[in-house]
């Protein structure tokens, strides 16, 4: 079958995706070529890689698709990050590492894999302007980092969401958004799992907005901002999540005039030095129903982690139910076990920048406060480039990693053939990066 029927094919079966819970699968090493097959019986059968979960877990991005190989930190034309989210179906890859310095908000559009994993040395990250995936649908993005900071005149979200739909989030790092550090309106099926949400810029200093119809926040880290650590109206699953040092508000329940339902389990909220006397749940009123369990609350600031479980009063005015709501299933661990899971891999954790190292630190330290300036907390640091192993066939696999898949690493085609597991062989050598 050729790329565009197998193109083609995959996006029928998309459009029938059902939401599924994380599938273990192992993608440590490569399958022989013997245990290949063209197309698998189900392709939505495959989350969008192993250990996705929540409402975003079958999201399929780029799958089939063309690789585009990112090759400059330009701000645009050929080989840039914008370029190459400009279209899809693709699966980006990065033979660059470093900053990528925005002249102008990014957006990234719809059946998109954003692969940051692949680039060298340090990793890669925007900066300056907002990134958008507003009206896209099908994009999945691991291992990047958004930071904001101070542009002139560009009072906006580090990453915004307004209409979107199925979409995944995996490893990224979102700093210094002006308004919101990672918003997320008006969409259906999203997931944003190990990642960090920090330092929200005063006098803003938010969190994210999310007030949507299904998202999933899972093991998630927020950091020094000062409210809406999330501010929640709609469906929302909150698992295994730790909040820490917030100024006014952590986890606001909705202080809305709609209803809302979530599921707020093994999360771990951690007052800090900024902190006031809001506790973990606020303003919320009888519009907000929620299923609460598990969350723990430390709220003496002694440098040690030593919280308290929360109760139905630590809730507020809020409708408690007694069972959780039908959410996609996920793997759920202790609070105490979720803060430790944050330590050792929130973020773009494959190789920590200094912002991410710093950020860990006064979370373990229970030190750091909210800022208006990254300049006051060491700016945005560098990243180191670095060299990517060789690609003779530009397939988005290494020629080394292809032989030893026992795959022919001058036949670029056979990036797109699919597994029983219903990854393609590019998927499996991506996924084989992560952690």
């Amino acid at each position: 079958m050729s790329r565009g029927a197998r193109t083609r094919t995959l996006l029928v079966c998309y459009g029938t995706a059902v939401m599924l819970a994380a599938t273990p699968v192992s993608s440590t090493a490569a399958p022989p070529a013997a245990a290949r097959a063209e197309q698998p019986g189900t392709l939505a059968a495959a989350p969008a890689f192993p250990g996705a979960v929540g409402f975003g877990a079958a999201v399929t991005g780029g799958r089939g698709g063309a690789v585009y190989h990112v090759t400059n930190l330009n701000d645009s034309g050929a080989g840039s990050f914008r370029d190459a989210v400009s279209q899809g179906p693709r699966i980006v890859v990065f033979d660059v590492g470093g900053y990528i310095d925005l002249a102008s908000p990014l957006s990234i559009k719809s059946n998109i894999t954003v692969a940051g994993q692949t680039a060298p040395g340090d990793g890669v990250a925007t900066r300056g302007y907002q990134v958008s995936l507003s009206n896209a649908d099908n994009v999945i993005v691991r291992y990047m980092r958004f930071r904001h900071g101070l542009t002139p005149n560009q009072n906006r979200d580090g990453i915004t969401i307004n209409e979107g739909s199925n979409q995944i989030f995996d490893h990224v790092s979102v700093s210094w958004g002006r308004d919101e550090n990672f918003s997320i309106n008006s969409s259906t099926n999203i997931t944003v799992q190990n990642s960090i949400i920090s330092e929200g810029l005063d006098p803003h200093s938010c969190g994210g907005l999310i007030q949507s119809d299904g998202v999933t926040l899972y093991r998630n880290l927020y950091a020094h901002n000062k409210t809406r650590n999330p501010k929640v109206k709609g469906r929302n699953q909150f698992v295994n999540n730790v909040v820490y040092n917030w100024g006014s508000d952590a986890y606001i329940e909705g202080d809305s005039a709609g209803r809302s339902d979530a599921n707020v389990i093994g999360n771990y909220f951690v007052k800090g030095p900024s902190t006031g006397s809001g506790g973990p749940f606020t303003r919320g009123n009888l519009n907000f129903h929620i299923y609460a369990a598990g969350n723990y609350y430390d709220e003496d600031r002694d440098g040690t982690l030593d919280g308290r479980a929360t109760t139905t009063a630590d809730l507020g005015t809020v409708v408690v139910e007694p069972v959780p709501f039908a959410f996609p299933a996920v793997p759920t661990s202790s609070a105490a076990a979720a803060h430790a899971a944050v330590v050792e891999q929130a973020g773009a954790a494959l190789r920590r920048d200094a912002v991410d190292r710093r950020l860990i630190a006064e979370l373990t330290r229970q030190t750091g406060a909210i800022i208006t300036d990254p300049a006051a907390v060491g700016g945005f640091g560098t990243l180191a480039g670095g060299t990517v192993p060789a690609d003779g066939d530009r397939d988005g696999m290494p020629d080394v990693w292809e032989r030893s898949a026992g795959l022919n690493p001058a036949n670029a085609a056979d990036g797109d053939d699919y597994g029983a597991d219903g990854y393609t062989n590019v998927e499996r050598y991506l996924n084989s990066l992560a952690r």
